[in-house]
């Protein structure tokens, strides 16, 4: 079965570039994730919410093309062809995705911190899944949220946090530590939440200048959790994000009260908890800006 991809983000079509052979990752109903001897991931993915850093985009099938794929499935990569198990995938006119949004623009919009308020009040009513959210919104309806993960989780966070406000490398390293592989799955919470800081610091949140402190997060935390994970943090230690991220700041940016409740919720959707986990770090440092000390 031969495919003609859609699109690439740039850091995939670096990965096609470059490797020859790899490994099936996991597979699911709508993405199949690749390794290659490097520990670089490759995500197919079929449609456009699906669309990540590190993604080529496929056409939506009438087969379930990877019911066809499993981890034991041969990847190879020759010329424009990707080959995984029967599939064969020809990217070679496949448009370019940008997953860096406008910085510079969301920047300047939420340098008027009321936008940030605004925002986190948007999430009023919206399940949060039992997300790291949690830690910082009350839910409606009772919390799902362990409390042993909350329990590690909240002064991880604080500390992370804390460290970006202050510039301290040492103490939000040592947050960014603590949190690393904290949770399950194969993105755990703590990892999530860490990306959203790292978005918060291209957004501006915590000054100019940190996104070399970003990076050095992001190295320290990918080696202490999963490989996927890991490359989510690579990817937001460059300013790159995931398609429902870019959904988010686009409303943001167009000012549509309902286009970003909507968008919030697709992002709490991502995932068991991925989206609202990433969230809380994206929105953790107007919470403890808001916060009193008896709070925490």
């Amino acid at each position: 079965m031969t495919i003609n991809a859609l699109a690439a983000a740039p850091a995939a079509r670096a990965w096609l570039a470059t490797t020859r052979s790899a490994r099936v990752l996991n597979v699911f109903e709508h993405a199949c994730n690749l390794v290659n001897p490097a520990g670089e991931v490759l995500s197919l993915v079929i449609g456009e919410r699906g669309l990540t850093p590190f993604a080529l985009l496929l056409p939506v099938n009438p087969l379930p093309l990877f019911s066809f794929v499993s981890p034991a499935s041969l990847v190879r990569v020759e010329g424009q062809k990707l080959s995984v198990g029967p599939l064969t995938i020809n990217w070679e006119t496949a448009r370019s995705w940008n997953p860096t949004p406008d910085w510079t623009a969301l920047g300047r919009c939420l340098a008027d911190r009321a936008r940030l308020a605004d925002l986190a009040a948007g999430l009023a009513n919206l399940p949060l899944r039992g997300s790291l959210l949690e830690l910082f919104v009350a839910p409606p309806q009772g919390s799902l949220l362990p409390r042993a993960l909350a329990g590690k989780a909240r002064p991880a966070a604080l500390a992370l946090i804390d460290g970006l406000r202050s510039a301290s490398v040492s103490q939000a390293s040592a947050g960014a530590q603590q949190l690393a592989g904290l949770g399950g799955g194969l993105t755990p919470a703590g990892d999530d939440f860490i990306v959203g800081a790292l978005l918060a610091v291209w957004a501006g949140l915590y000054g100019s200048g940190l996104e070399e402190l970003a990076g050095s997060l992001a190295v320290a935390a990918a080696q202490r959790t999963t490989t996927l994970s890991g490359a989510y943090l690579r990817a937001a230690a460059r300013g790159e994000c995931a398609a429902p991220w870019h959904g988010l700041f686009a409303a943001l940016l167009a000012g549509e009260p309902a286009s970003i409740r909507r968008a919030l919720a697709d992002l709490l959707s991502v995932g068991h908890t991925s989206g609202g986990d990433a969230l809380a770090g994206f929105l953790a440092v107007h919470f403890v800006a808001e916060a009193t000390p008896a709070s925490y």
